[in-house]
């Protein structure tokens, strides 16, 4: 039992304050040799990410940073979403059950504001931290996968089995969320439309003018400004169509190129159910990093969570 605990919203503590309780609660992530974030990574962190304060939850024992658990929240096509953007808590607390007891504050806050689902992420291999977050509501609902290639293809990727005709447009990622299929809240919260900072994206059509698919990804340069790295965040096709395996190959092959130039590549939270795109990839020589449950509490579903 810890004594003299308070639990605070996170609007009523300090940038200070929060600053600390970030850093506290990573304290074993960062390394000894770390300095943390600072006050001033932090105010960006909070704006970037959508953290609504007076959701967000921060514990103190006797004055001290002992836990907190950060919620974003968003309104999009008229939902309400929302997603846990941290939680940690000082190693000199843990084994009280704080993370469970903050959590649980903090989807009565989440819940009240109207949400209609809350989502996190959390590695495969963590049972515990599953355990918990099922014990509050949350369910697994998909897999997401890091995936990367390092280097050119020894072979020509992506093959398609049909000559079918496409055609890629650049758009801004807000677009996508006009389309009919694009899947809301089935994808991670990181790589929404919404969280694209400095992303380009692009829609496939076919050769009726329709969109068969879209993209959302990110091209990085060297010093010298040459490309270093693509990070792709989604890759769909209109699941209502027939030829969703060669939308997605051609998409994946427009996006790489070019496919001889020995530049980074990667996938960064390519769902599970995402099967073609998975397939893809997985024939053209990208490797799994590591892989993580999308879980979540669905308020609709559960009510009384």
């Amino acid at each position: 039992m810890l004594n003299k605990l308070e639990i605070r919203s996170l609007g009523d503590c300090t940038i200070r304050e929060i600053t600390e309780q970030w850093n506290t609660g990573f304290r074993q992530y960062l390394g000894s040799d770390s300095i943390g974030m600072s006050i001033v990574q932090t105010t960006g962190r909070l704006g970037r990410l959508n953290i609504h304060p007076e959701l967000s939850v921060a514990a103190f024992v006797e004055g001290v940073p002992a836990g907190f658990v950060m919620i974003g929240l968003v309104e999009a096509n008229g939902r309400k979403l929302a997603w846990n953007g941290g939680t940690g808590v000082n190693p000199s607390f843990r084994g009280h059950s704080l993370s469970k007891l903050l959590l649980r504050e903090a989807i009565r806050r989440t819940q009240s504001a109207g949400a209609r689902s809350l989502s996190l992420e959390t590695r495969i291999e963590n049972e515990r931290a599953i355990r918990s977050y099922m014990s509050c509501g949350f369910e697994i609902r998909d897999q997401v996968h890091v995936m990367r290639k390092e280097g050119g293809f020894a072979d020509i990727p992506f093959a398609r089995s049909r000559s079918s005709d496409y055609r890629t447009v650049p758009v801004a990622p807000c677009r996508l969320g006009l389309l009919p299929f694009y899947p809301l809240a089935k994808n991670s919260w990181t790589v929404e439309w919404f969280m694209t900072e400095d992303s380009e994206a692009i829609i496939a059509l076919d050769h009726y003018g329709e969109a068969a698919g879209y993209a959302i990804f990110k091209r990085s340069l060297d010093s010298t400004g040459r490309l270093d790295s693509i990070q792709l965040t989604q890759c769909e096709a209109d699941p209502q169509r027939g030829d969703g395996r060669d939308v997605i190959r051609f998409m994946l092959a427009d996006i790489f190129s070019p496919l001889t130039e020995l530049s980074f590549r990667s996938f960064h939270y390519l769902r599970e159910s995402n099967g073609e795109a998975l397939a893809a990839l997985h024939e053209a020589g990208f490797i799994t990093v590591y892989s993580e449950h999308l879980m979540t509490l669905d308020f609709e579903r559960h009510p009384d969570a």
